[in-house]
Protein backbone atom coordinates (compact mmCIF):
# COMPACT_ATOMS: atom_id res chain seq x y z
CA UNK A 1 0.00 0.00 0.00
CA UNK A 2 1.41 3.38 -0.95
CA UNK A 3 0.91 6.55 1.35
CA UNK A 4 -0.81 9.48 -0.79
CA UNK A 5 -0.60 12.60 0.90
CA UNK A 6 -2.93 14.93 0.14
CA UNK A 7 -2.02 18.81 -0.91
CA UNK A 8 -2.20 21.49 1.57
CA UNK A 9 -4.21 24.10 1.30
CA UNK A 10 -2.11 27.68 0.36
CA UNK A 11 -3.52 30.38 2.78
CA UNK A 12 -2.44 34.12 1.10
CA UNK A 13 -0.78 36.20 3.26
CA UNK A 14 -2.10 39.05 5.84
CA UNK A 15 -2.30 42.18 4.70
CA UNK A 16 0.16 44.62 7.10
CA UNK A 17 -2.14 46.87 8.89
CA UNK A 18 -1.65 50.45 7.93
CA UNK A 19 -0.16 52.66 10.10
CA UNK A 20 -1.50 56.48 10.95
CA UNK A 21 0.95 58.90 9.31
CA UNK A 22 1.50 62.50 10.01
CA UNK A 23 2.82 64.55 7.19
CA UNK A 24 6.49 64.73 7.51
CA UNK A 25 6.57 60.57 8.08
CA UNK A 26 4.95 60.82 4.78
CA UNK A 27 7.00 62.93 2.77
CA UNK A 28 9.87 61.11 4.54
CA UNK A 29 8.59 57.74 3.63
CA UNK A 30 8.13 58.81 0.30
CA UNK A 31 11.77 60.43 -0.39
CA UNK A 32 13.17 56.67 0.81
CA UNK A 33 10.73 55.11 -1.52
CA UNK A 34 11.63 57.34 -4.26
CA UNK A 35 15.53 56.50 -3.64
CA UNK A 36 14.69 52.95 -3.48
CA UNK A 37 12.92 52.50 -6.50
CA UNK A 38 15.04 54.95 -8.85
CA UNK A 39 18.40 53.75 -7.60
CA UNK A 40 20.09 51.32 -10.07
CA UNK A 41 19.77 47.75 -9.53
CA UNK A 42 23.36 46.56 -8.46
CA UNK A 43 22.41 43.02 -7.45
CA UNK A 44 19.57 40.96 -5.75
CA UNK A 45 21.29 41.18 -2.37
CA UNK A 46 21.92 45.12 -2.37
CA UNK A 47 18.57 45.78 -3.72
CA UNK A 48 16.53 43.37 -0.97
CA UNK A 49 19.02 45.34 1.34
CA UNK A 50 17.93 48.80 0.11
CA UNK A 51 13.97 47.79 -0.33
CA UNK A 52 13.96 46.68 3.76
CA UNK A 53 15.95 50.00 4.75
CA UNK A 54 12.75 51.70 6.29
CA UNK A 55 10.85 50.45 9.01
CA UNK A 56 11.25 47.08 7.66
CA UNK A 57 9.09 47.15 4.76
CA UNK A 58 9.38 47.16 0.64
CA UNK A 59 9.66 49.36 -1.93
CA UNK A 60 5.72 49.05 -3.23
CA UNK A 61 4.14 49.76 -0.20
CA UNK A 62 6.19 52.81 0.44
CA UNK A 63 5.94 54.15 -3.09
CA UNK A 64 2.00 53.43 -2.57
CA UNK A 65 1.91 56.10 0.16
CA UNK A 66 1.48 60.06 -1.17
CA UNK A 67 3.26 63.51 0.50
CA UNK A 68 1.06 66.11 0.22
CA UNK A 69 2.20 69.30 -1.81
CA UNK A 70 2.69 71.59 1.05
CA UNK A 71 5.50 69.34 2.75
CA UNK A 72 7.16 69.04 -0.27
CA UNK A 73 7.16 72.74 -1.45
CA UNK A 74 8.59 73.46 1.83
CA UNK A 75 11.34 71.26 1.56
CA UNK A 76 12.33 72.33 -1.91
CA UNK A 77 12.33 76.69 -0.63
CA UNK A 78 14.60 75.45 2.53
CA UNK A 79 16.91 73.65 -0.30
CA UNK A 80 16.37 76.35 -2.83
CA UNK A 81 18.31 78.62 -0.08
CA UNK A 82 20.67 76.30 1.45
CA UNK A 83 21.89 75.50 -2.52
CA UNK A 84 22.59 79.28 -3.19
CA UNK A 85 24.65 79.65 -0.23
CA UNK A 86 26.92 76.80 -0.98
CA UNK A 87 27.13 78.06 -4.49
CA UNK A 88 28.21 81.12 -2.99
CA UNK A 89 30.60 79.68 -0.60
CA UNK A 90 31.85 77.82 -3.27
CA UNK A 91 32.60 80.46 -5.95
CA UNK A 92 34.36 82.54 -3.12
CA UNK A 93 36.82 79.55 -2.48
CA UNK A 94 36.85 79.13 -6.15
CA UNK A 95 37.99 82.63 -6.65
CA UNK A 96 40.45 82.04 -3.84
CA UNK A 97 42.11 79.33 -4.47
CA UNK A 98 42.36 80.12 -8.02
CA UNK A 99 44.00 83.61 -7.07
CA UNK A 100 46.55 81.88 -5.28
CA UNK A 101 47.16 79.14 -7.59
CA UNK A 102 48.12 82.49 -9.68
CA UNK A 103 50.59 83.46 -7.33
CA UNK A 104 52.38 80.27 -6.79
CA UNK A 105 55.80 80.47 -8.60
CA UNK A 106 56.42 76.82 -8.78
CA UNK A 107 53.93 74.91 -9.64
CA UNK A 108 55.54 71.49 -10.16
CA UNK A 109 56.15 71.67 -6.76
CA UNK A 110 52.71 71.90 -5.86
CA UNK A 111 51.36 69.52 -8.15
CA UNK A 112 53.86 66.85 -6.82
CA UNK A 113 53.08 67.84 -3.21
CA UNK A 114 49.54 67.18 -3.85
CA UNK A 115 50.19 64.10 -5.56
CA UNK A 116 52.18 62.73 -2.61
CA UNK A 117 49.33 64.35 0.33
CA UNK A 118 46.98 62.07 -1.81
CA UNK A 119 49.15 59.07 -1.55
CA UNK A 120 49.63 59.31 1.98
CA UNK A 121 46.07 59.34 2.43
CA UNK A 122 46.03 56.52 0.66
CA UNK A 123 48.18 54.93 2.93
CA UNK A 124 47.00 56.37 6.39
CA UNK A 125 43.65 54.76 5.35
CA UNK A 126 45.10 51.18 4.69
CA UNK A 127 46.65 51.53 7.83
CA UNK A 128 44.05 52.19 9.70
CA UNK A 129 41.75 49.37 8.15
CA UNK A 130 44.36 46.84 9.26
CA UNK A 131 44.55 48.32 12.46
CA UNK A 132 40.75 48.59 12.81
CA UNK A 133 40.77 44.51 12.20
CA UNK A 134 42.63 43.58 15.01
CA UNK A 135 40.79 43.06 18.55
CA UNK A 136 40.72 45.74 21.27
CA UNK A 137 43.02 48.10 19.55
CA UNK A 138 39.68 50.13 17.81
CA UNK A 139 38.80 50.55 21.26
CA UNK A 140 41.34 51.30 22.59
CA UNK A 141 42.26 54.30 20.41
CA UNK A 142 37.97 55.05 21.04
CA UNK A 143 38.50 55.29 24.48
CA UNK A 144 42.01 57.62 23.93
CA UNK A 145 39.73 59.94 21.27
CA UNK A 146 37.49 60.83 23.96
CA UNK A 147 39.72 61.77 26.78
CA UNK A 148 41.44 63.68 24.16
CA UNK A 149 38.54 65.15 23.51
CA UNK A 150 37.13 65.52 26.77
CA UNK A 151 40.57 67.24 28.35
CA UNK A 152 40.65 69.54 24.90
CA UNK A 153 37.30 71.43 25.63
CA UNK A 154 37.81 71.27 28.95
CA UNK A 155 41.44 73.55 27.89
CA UNK A 156 40.05 75.11 25.24
CA UNK A 157 36.18 75.05 24.98
CA UNK A 158 34.84 75.21 28.69
CA UNK A 159 35.68 78.84 29.88
CA UNK A 160 34.95 82.70 28.29
CA UNK A 161 38.56 83.91 28.06
CA UNK A 162 39.81 80.69 26.49
CA UNK A 163 37.30 80.57 23.78
CA UNK A 164 38.33 83.79 22.66
CA UNK A 165 41.79 82.86 22.90
CA UNK A 166 41.50 80.13 20.55
CA UNK A 167 38.85 82.28 17.91
CA UNK A 168 41.70 84.53 18.28
CA UNK A 169 44.41 82.11 17.39
CA UNK A 170 42.37 80.31 14.59
CA UNK A 171 41.11 84.22 12.67
CA UNK A 172 45.21 84.66 13.16
CA UNK A 173 46.17 80.99 11.15
CA UNK A 174 43.18 81.74 8.50
CA UNK A 175 44.76 84.97 7.95
CA UNK A 176 48.44 83.77 7.58
CA UNK A 177 47.26 80.86 5.16
CA UNK A 178 44.90 83.45 3.24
Amino acid sequence: ATLQMAPKAITPPRALPQPKLDTLTMAAICNVAARVTAAPKASVRSTKAQSRAFLGRTAPLQARVAAPRAAARGVSVRADAATEDLNKKLKEVTSTVSEKWEETDDKPAVITLGIYGLVGLVAANGVLKSIDGLPLIPDLLELVGIGFSGFYVYQNLLFKPDRAALKESISKSIDKIL
